[in-house]
């Protein structure tokens, strides 16, 4: 009995250091779910004007986590911030009607997604978001478009808005 669990034993030291052989799985986010092309450093959504409506979708879709940080500078548009990379940093500043340079307000190392109520006055944006990954940074203001309601969100971002028409599963 003992010579049969002697010789065993090499199988099961084999087996036990070929299972810690398996290449670690990376944790997959939500967020990987998000079609970003090259050149795209965020993800916004319009979510509305002083509520925020259709939040749980893009929680399904895209993100790990309903606890969102919320950042009011006024009492307007709301839109879900997602940035692409973890370890972006984040800048927030609020703009001022008087031309002058944007006071920063906010400041995160590791920005996460997060919710933005901005643009009480439809003349300009209030805010300015700045994020930076490595050597990068990009600045944006989102913004209805007086011209056609649009959602403007920067050239470096992707529009996740739905329409308005979508049923509430898609």
């Amino acid at each position: 009995m003992k010579k049969a669990v002697v010789s065993f034993l090499p199988l099961l030291v084999c087996l036990g250091l070929l299972s810690g052989c398996s290449v670690p799985s990376q944790a997959s986010s939500k967020r990987d779910a998000i079609p970003f092309t090259e050149g795209q450093y965020y993800a916004a959504a319009y979510l509305g004007y002083q509520e925020p409506s259709g939040l749980d979708y893009y929680v399904e879709q895209y993100l790990d986590s309903a606890q969102l940080p919320v950042h009011y500078l006024s009492g307007g548009d709301y839109y879900l911030i997602i940035p692409r990379y973890s370890g972006m940093t984040l800048s927030l500043y609020r703009n001022e009607l008087e031309p002058s340079e944007p006071i920063l307000i906010y400041e995160d190392p590791d920005c996460r997604p997060f919710l933005l109520q901005c643009n009480v006055s439809d003349i300009f944006p209030d805010a300015v978001i700045r994020l930076t990954y490595g050597e990068e940074t990009v600045t944006f203001s989102p913004f209805l478009s007086l011209k056609d309601g649009s959602v403007d969100i920067g050239d470096q971002g992707l529009d996740l808005t739905r329409s308005p028409s979508a049923p509430a599963g898609e």
